[in-house]
């Protein structure tokens, strides 16, 4: 006999997930992350069978006045969306539950291909789709909210992934001959990866990033708790380099390119461009030329089983100078590699090709220079328990943000 139950344990949640999970934010430890950081009440519901979990999902309700809210089951649910019959029986008690807990409404964005793209993200004709499950979901009274191509939904809709089934030298092939160049050009630096428990150098070089290329970070204690709570899901990475050591090969590089020019009348173009590449390398090491350690990048990522997300980067001037955001997502993925993941995934880009928003433009250049398959996932869906209040929340949501800043 089947039982719907609304207070899954750790063990026997993570247990369930481990096994038939996809995201990092269908995990228990998402659910204290959230609740810690951004005050959402996790609730762990499934139906049972036998005391074996069919199915289950982490709810993340937000409180609102009046003792009403509204809850998001992010990249959820873990179930199979093709079995019509347990989605149903499993919505039917969610419906209940929303409506018991005062819910306005419940958002879901399964973690599911809509369709195949190519790589201008237009659908390619007799290409895989999943129409299918985003009809089963809607026969349920689930309302789509829209086909975004931006990062208007709580999650990204477009990305690209990395299958990781591919040998190492293939994975290099795949990606672009500028950015292959450049990886190329980090070897003489003798950079040197490491995991790393330090988040706020990982903040500082993170905020410097964000300032420059015009996005929004979230607060310093976010990451924190992050690496707090997510329990290993979340690794935080650097890279660093040897300033002393590359300030002196440098100097004497200077020296004999110098005596060179003075020498040969051959060449002189590229002599001259690698004086001036070398002068600003010895003008930015300038103030570090004592020290022996010096991190220019660091990444956060979050993994599970099968998959490594890049989540979030940070570097500064000299980092960009030596091109150490490259050289982190190539170390990302041999990580990924090493580490016997199926994927890795760069979490998340435009799905507008042809007009998108500068940064988001920028950012998906140097995404599908890496090789990935351009994903398109099926979206965000909502059912509506209060359908006045439905309406009225983002009004109000857009207001209380406002007074707040």
């Amino acid at each position: 006999m089947h039982k719907f139950v609304t207070n899954l344990k750790k063990d026997e949640y993570n247990k369930f997930y481990e096994k038939n999970g996809l995201s990092f934010m269908q995990s228990y430890e998402w659910g204290i992350f959230n609740n810690h950081s951004k005050n959402q009440v996790p609730h762990y519901v499934g139906i049972k069978e036998n005391n074996k979990i069919l199915c289950e999902a982490l709810l993340l309700e937000k409180k609102g006045p009046l003792g009403l809210s509204y809850f998001y089951s992010p990249r959820g649910f873990i179930i199979d969306f093709n079995n019509k019959k347990l989605l149903t029986e499993f919505v039917t008690h969610l419906k209940k539950y929303i409506k018991e807990n005062k819910g306005i409404y419940l958002k879901i964005d399964p973690e599911i291909e809509y369709q195949e793209i190519d790589e201008n993200g237009d659908k390619i004709e007799n290409g895989y789709n999943n129409y299918q499950i985003f009809n089963n979901i809607i026969d349920l009274h689930f309302k789509h909210t829209g086909f975004v191509k931006n990062f208007e939904n709580n999650q990204p809709r477009y990305t690209f992934i990395i299958d990781l089934e591919k040998d190492l030298d293939e994975l290099f092939n795949n990606i672009h001959k500028s950015v292959r160049k450049k990886i190329k050009k980090t070897d003489e630096y003798n950079m040197l990866l490491t995991e790393s428990n330090d988040v706020d150098t990982f903040v500082d070089l993170l905020f410097k990033t964000c300032e420059k290329d015009d996005f929004v970070p979230y607060k310093r204690e976010y990451y924190k708790d992050a690496m707090k709570y997510m329990d290993g899901k979340y690794k935080l990475f650097e890279l660093t380099i040897n300033p002393k050591e590359i300030y002196n090969n440098d100097k004497v590089k200077l020296e004999e390119l110098e005596e060179k020019l003075n020498n040969t009348k051959k060449g002189l173009n590229n002599l001259i461009e690698t004086k001036k590449r070398l002068e600003k390398e010895i003008s930015d090491l300038e103030p570090y030329k004592e020290k022996n350690k010096l991190v220019i990048c660091s990444q956060m990522i979050a993994e599970t089983k099968d998959t490594v997300w890049t989540l979030y980067i940070g570097n500064d001037d000299i980092g960009r100078n030596f091109y150490a955001v490259v050289r982190m997502y190539w170390e990302m993925i041999k990580y990924a590699k090493f580490t016997k993941h199926k994927k890795i995934d760069f979490f998340g880009t435009t799905g507008d090709t042809k007009n998108p928003p500068k940064n988001l433009g920028t950012l998906h250049k140097f995404k599908h220079n890496f090789g990935g398959k351009f994903i398109e996932f099926i979206g965000e869906f909502d059912y509506v328990n209060k359908r006045i209040l439905y309406k009225i929340l983002p009004i109000f949501l857009k207001i209380y943000r406002k007074i707040k800043r």
